[in-house]
């Protein structure tokens, strides 16, 4: 008789499904603080998830525990933590009170569900081994920048430089509202996109074609913690965005250019053949 050997659990699983964990349960803080009007906590809060989002992730393939169940929950916590907490924070920031604002009161509700269909999108194209880059924006990239002006403003009011202080009233809800409206609706738009965005680590160690420039500009940005965790955020979600929506428009401009010269010359080819 043939003795069967009882299989082994791999109990290595349980790490990237925690983090994933504490992802969601972070922004589901965040959503109570902003219900409670702490706004910067509540904005802190969410820059923290979009870390933990990008630990675990690293966290299954090192420990080789990616699967289908840390996907789904992983989309899961990402709405939470980046879809609802967001527009919670949004509108209890800009919106809250301000009447003559309403129209705009659907904003954060678009945000939200242009989220759940980007990760929707994400979970039935998604290999659990990763890709080079996505199709359309992720949603912890478009949350990051959709909110981190908020704690944003509170470091620059209460910085010892006379520079960052004079600035922090710009980002005041009245004096940015406008620019925040722009950068939700492009954040809402960009994630059902056909755009592609690069991975972290397509952005960060293959963007450039010299190896030492990316672990320059990688050291240079991590060396941004030193300053405080806010402005390293800060720093990523607008560099990232910049270099995004330049390609895009620059590969966008090539195409063109080269669907003119192309119909140009097929229209040169037929009138010398006729």
């Amino acid at each position: 008789m043939v003795r069967k050997i009882p299989k082994t659990r791999n109990v290595k699983i349980i790490f990237p499904s925690m983090i994933t964990s504490i992802s969601m349960i972070a922004g589901f803080a965040s959503i109570l603080m902003a219900a409670e009007n702490r706004l910067v906590e509540a904005g802190t809060l969410i820059l923290v998830a979009i870390i933990l989002d990008g630990v675990d992730g690293k966290v299954a393939r090192i420990t080789n525990t990616a699967s289908e169940f840390g996907v789904q929950l992983d989309s899961l916590a990402d709405l939470v933590s980046f879809g609802v907490a967001p527009s919670v924070l949004f509108y209890r920031f800009y919106l809250y009170g301000r009447v003559e604002h309403q129209l705009f009161f659907l904003l954060p509700v678009i945000f939200m569900l242009c989220g759940a269909i980007r990760l929707a999108r994400f979970n039935v194209t998604a290999s659990v081994h990763g890709k080079s880059h996505f199709t359309g924006q992720p949603i912890p990239s478009a949350a990051g920048t959709l909110i981190v002006w908020i704690p944003l403003q509170n470091w620059m009011a209460s910085s010892d430089v006379a520079f960052f202080v004079n600035l922090a009233p710009y980002l005041d809800p009245d004096k940015f509202f406008r620019y925040a409206v722009a950068l939700c609706v492009v954040g809402s738009l960009s994630m059902i996109s056909n755009m592609k965005f690069d991975t972290f680590n397509t952005f960060w160690f293959h963007l450039y074609p010299k190896k030492y420039m990316n672990y320059t500009v990688f050291a240079l940005f991590l060396s941004l913690l030193f300053v405080h965790f806010v402005v390293f955020m800060f720093a990523i979600a607008v560099y990232y965005w910049v270099v995004m929506f330049t390609r895009e428009l620059m590969n966008t401009i090539r195409k063109r250019t080269h669907d003119v010269q192309r119909v140009s010359s097929e229209e040169d080819a037929e009138i010398q053949g006729g």
